[in-house]
């Protein structure tokens, strides 16, 4: 939306510089066309063209966004897929924070955390093609249901771990193709999506994944304040595996899911492959 309306950008500058209350009126018209125009407050600075121009065009973006997430959630093809990357998105997020501190309180010491990451970095290094190979070469939907229970798995390995040996099974569960899932999904997303909204789907996406993990670990001290005040839950440790249930509970139930819809996804995929085919003839 922002790029559609990239005039009114170079607009909003000009009236900005200007500082007339003619620009804003024209600003006013352009962006807000069915809005009544509004009256300009009175500054002794002038116009404020460029303000308001910037309000609408966010407010148009954010609209948009809006309403492009309303249709993916409601489409055959990937709109399942797109319930489970929000999800895990917002669970993954919203854990994130105590796990240093669960690892410390598992009498880890900083270097055999970091060797949990190692263990996980390298493992992606590997099975990151593989996926990819399974993706082009047989189903992407294949690659993100795998994809999913090596997330869930993993973490459910982790929330129930309690030595760092424990923590290094976990860290190898999640290698074998759970960091990977946000990426199959976008592979998975894009090519499903019809040719002609592709590019809008991949950034919407994006954008929705970027916000729903700001959001996720902006959660964070609510549901830390719920489990204390709510659940009354006091002991540290048995909090931390609260919130990695978090990151458990959307992997496996969007594998579940996932799993049971293996039948329209293989003409999903059939559909995706002669789309594909008709576009490499053009």
């Amino acid at each position: 939306a922002v790029w559609a309306h990239k005039e009114a950008w170079l607009g909003a500058i000009s009236a900005a510089a200007q500082s007339t209350q003619e620009a804003e009126s024209d600003f006013q018209s352009l962006l807000l066309p069915d809005a009544p125009m509004a009256s300009p407050p009175a500054s002794s600075s002038g116009g404020n063209g460029g303000p308001w121009a910037l309000f609408g065009l966010v407010k148009e973006a954010v609209r948009e966004h809006v309403k492009l997430a309303y249709q993916l959630a409601r489409d055959d093809a990937i709109g399942s897929i797109m319930l489970a990357v929000w999800l895990v998105t917002l669970g993954g997020n919203m854990h994130n924070p105590v796990l240093s501190f669960f690892y410390l309180g598992l009498g880890m010491k900083a270097e055999e955390i970091g060797w949990a990451g190692v263990i996980t970095t390298v493992g992606q290094l590997v099975f990151g093609p593989i996926y990819g190979w399974i993706l082009d070469k047989h189903s992407a939907y294949l690659s993100v249901v795998l994809s999913l229970f090596s997330c869930g798995f993993a973490c459910l390995a982790r929330g129930v771990a309690t030595s760092t040996t424990a923590i290094y099974v976990a860290a190898a569960i999640m290698s074998l193709g759970g960091m990977t899932f946000e990426t199959m999904a976008l592979a998975t997303v894009s090519r499903y999506a019809p040719l002609h909204r592709r590019a809008i789907v991949v950034a919407g996406f994006l954008l929705q994944v970027k916000v729903l993990g700001i959001l996720g670990r902006a959660l964070y001290p609510a549901w830390h304040a719920l489990v204390i005040h709510g659940f009354k839950v006091q002991n540290d440790m048995l909090r931390y595996r609260l919130a990695i249930s978090l990151c458990i509970t959307p992997c496996l139930v969007g594998f579940v899911g996932l799993s049971m819809q293996w039948k329209r996804f293989e003409k999903i995929e059939d559909k995706a492959r002669r789309e594909r085919s008709a576009e490499a003839d053009v």
